[in-house]
């Protein structure tokens, strides 16, 4: 029997089978277990890192809040769907403000910082890609170079004003000094 982590596990590489990493061609899972890494050298609460594990399950797969919430308790279940995209929105930019909103009005810091964890991913994974091609690489994202700018920039302002994980805060803003200059504080 699995304890909660291990099932977390086995449920995110099931439910991203046969998905693959925009700009990568690397399993999907690869993702959430890099976040859960991260995460893991901050805390050892079981539910933060299980919601780390999951927090694209509902967004990028078949599976919704009542799957998680049956497997994993309501508090993962509100946490996975917090940090879900809505999906419905269509329009990149659009989908990234409603995202950006929501973040901010999140009382939860753990919410925070599995948000920060997974941007900072996005960031590190396209680094050497940027590093070949430039800024050629924001036209795979669904938003011009300005918008990531802005998105990543915004996520940073939100996880600044929060008691989120400094070591965690920092190496986020050197991957935004290498990508958009720096952010003004």
């Amino acid at each position: 029997m699995y304890n909660k982590v291990e099932e977390a596990i086995h449920f995110m590489v099931k439910a991203n089978k046969g998905q693959k990493r925009k700009n990568e061609n690397i399993d999907k899972s690869f993702h959430s277990m890099i976040i859960y890494t991260m995460l893991r050298e901050y805390t050892t609460t079981e539910d933060i890192l299980v919601s780390a594990l999951l927090h694209d399950i509902i967004k990028d797969t078949e599976y919704g809040y009542e799957e998680i919430e049956e497997r994993f308790g309501t508090l993962v279940a509100d946490t996975v769907a917090e940090l879900s995209e809505d999906m419905s929105i269509t329009k990149w930019i659009s989908r990234k403000r409603d995202y950006v909103r929501r973040m901010r009005n999140a009382d939860d810091v753990n919410v925070i910082n599995i948000m920060l964890a997974d941007k900072l991913h996005n960031l590190l994974s396209n680094y050497e890609n940027y590093l070949k091609n430039g800024d050629k690489i924001w036209k795979n994202t669904g938003g011009t170079k300005e918008e990531n700018c802005w998105l990543y920039r915004e996520c940073y302002i939100i996880a600044s004003k929060k008691n989120v994980y400094k070591g965690l805060l920092e190496r986020y803003k050197d991957m935004i000094e290498i990508y958009f200059g720096g952010i003004d504080e």
